[in-house]
């Protein structure tokens, strides 16, 4: 017969293999890499590109020193005052998007950090080391317009027509025949360069050119 010490023991086992045995630890699953968000595009390997990276970096800074550094350097036409002010007023861009690139030039799209603006920029640099600025624009894109939307064109024939009524008329009706001489010269030489090949439907200017 069992003593009372080894009944006890019985039943203290029993009661034992009766209860639900404790939830084993998990090993931790390895997760999936999440995707980096709001990534900055890739800028170009190329002249235009080294110019552009270097004024963003400048610009974004909101240092007084680095785009003095830069306007030196790169764009020593430009005014040191106007570029910290329209920083202040943007405060900075992001860049969404690099539309096109060829060696000199560069066509972006960006948008402003104070704000939901977007601009759309074209950046034309010179040969050589550094490569100094040519030509540097921004412009806003109206609400809801998709940079598909830039891609409306005339053919050239009725580009050519509307460009030199426009400069009969500036010419015939300007107050000041020499500044109208050098506007129309002006756009006469965006012509040559196809600046007027693709253009905005609509497109305020909201910064420096």
């Amino acid at each position: 017969m069992f003593s009372k010490s080894c009944f006890a023991l019985v039943l203290a086992l029993a009661a034992a293999l009766a209860l639900p045995s404790a939830p084993q630890p998990q090993a931790p699953q390895p997760q999936a890499p999440q995707p980096q968000a709001n990534a900055q595009p890739a800028i170009p390997d190329t002249p235009a590109g080294h110019t552009f990276k270097a004024w963003l970096e400048a610009f974004n800074s909101g240092d007084r020193a680095l785009m003095d550094a830069y306007l030196h350097k790169y764009d020593p036409s430009k005014s040191l005052d106007n570029e910290m002010q329209f920083r202040g007023m943007t405060g900075g861009f992001n860049l969404l998007q690099i539309v096109k690139s060829e060696p000199l030039r560069l066509e972006f799209l960006v948008k402003e950090r104070r704000g939901e603006t977007k601009a759309i920029g074209t950046l034309d640099v010179k040969e050589g080391d550094p490569a100094a600025v040519a030509d540097f624009g921004l412009r806003a894109l109206p609400p809801g317009t998709n940079v598909s939307d830039l891609s409306f064109k005339i053919d050239a024939a009725t580009r050519t027509r509307v460009i030199d009524g426009a400069i009969a008329q500036l010419n015939e009706f300007y107050v000041f025949p020499e500044t109208a001489k050098k506007m129309g010269d002006l756009v006469k030489s965006k012509q040559k360069k196809g600046d007027y090949d693709s253009m905005p439907k609509c497109s305020p200017t909201i910064s420096r050119k």
